[in-house]
């Protein structure tokens, strides 16, 4: 068994096709082929399945089999990536896609990563949840941050989304607002209210929903711009629905212009920031240093 090996039987399963395989490997197909048919001989199983029709499709033995040669090939692909870090100053990329609200969040954790890291360059993107998870998919961002939600519909086929941290909705007061000094409030309490919204995914989904419930209420705007919409709250304009963990560095909440109010009488709200990342991308070993760099800074706040 070599390493050449595995790389064949990963790839051909990744398209189900021995042609693909063999112009992505730069190889020739008869090469792929006798690889394979060798590999099974020494192991004495089946790893996939060739025909006309269906390609080449894994036996239920060689699905364990390629589970554990991809996990080889990622463990060696993080040792040359180590090594390289090592012997080299190479310069390094990562892109990141995220949600507006969570900056100071990321940039804190990019200031510890580039304390150890300087040579990585680094590129950060604000985007709704939609736009980020579609970055991530095509490759064009490495990892991305999201709000998100079981109930949310949207497409995430071949994106992998580990929860980092699992929010609560609140409702977002100007500090002059009597609600302010509520500390709860129920939905009965805010529906003569006046509503800004950050126009995103996840909350268009909870507005819709809670307008079904209730009842429509005022809308004074549904922004991009987070800026806008804290004003329109801070000048007693507006109130707003938010994610604790969104909220909870921004600045103006940070120094008590906007004040949370914890909503009571409504029903459990699944919400949670979420690391999100491609199925088939390899993530680097900078990418993986700046989400353990990530996950301390979640940790400490």
């Amino acid at each position: 068994m070599n390493i050449e090996q595995l790389q064949y039987i990963v790839e051909v399963a990744k398209y189900s096709s021995l042609s693909k395989a063999a112009q992505n490997l730069h190889v020739t197909q008869s090469t792929i082929s006798q690889s394979i048919t060798g590999l099974e001989k020494e192991l004495g199983l089946k790893i996939l399945k060739r025909s006309r029709g269906h390609g080449a499709v894994p036996t239920d033995e060689g699905r364990m089999i390629l589970k554990l040669s991809f996990e080889v090939l990622k463990k060696l692909e993080e040792i040359r990536e180590t090594v390289n870090m090592i012997n080299s100053t190479e310069v390094g990329e990562l892109k990141i896609s995220s949600l507006p609200g969570l900056m100071t969040l990321l940039v804190k954790a990019i200031a510890a990563f580039r304390h150890d890291f300087p040579h990585v360059n680094m590129e950060v993107a604000e985007k709704s949840g939609s736009d980020v998870i579609e970055d991530v998919h095509r490759h064009k961002s490495d990892i991305g941050l999201v709000t998100y939600s079981s109930d949310w519909n949207i497409n995430m086929d071949g994106i992998v989304c580990e929860p980092l941290i699992l929010g609560k909705q609140k409702v977002y007061v100007s500090k002059h607002s009597p609600l302010a000094f509520l500390g709860t409030v129920t939905p009965q309490d805010i529906l003569d209210q006046t509503l800004v919204t950050y126009n995103g995914e996840f909350m268009k989904y909870f507005v819709q929903d809670f307008f079904n419930k209730y009842k429509p209420m005022k809308t004074l705007l549904s922004s991009n711009n987070m800026e806008g919409v804290g004003q329109a709250i801070i000048e007693s304009l507006a109130i707003t629905f938010a994610p604790d963990f969104v909220m909870k560095n921004y600045p103006p909440v940070v120094y008590g212009d906007i004040v949370a109010v914890d909503l009571v009488n409504h029903g459990a709200v699944n919400i949670s920031l979420g690391l999100v990342r491609s199925e088939n991308k390899h993530l680097s070993t900078f990418t993986n240093k700046y989400i353990h760099y990530l996950k301390s800074e979640i940790n400490k706040s």
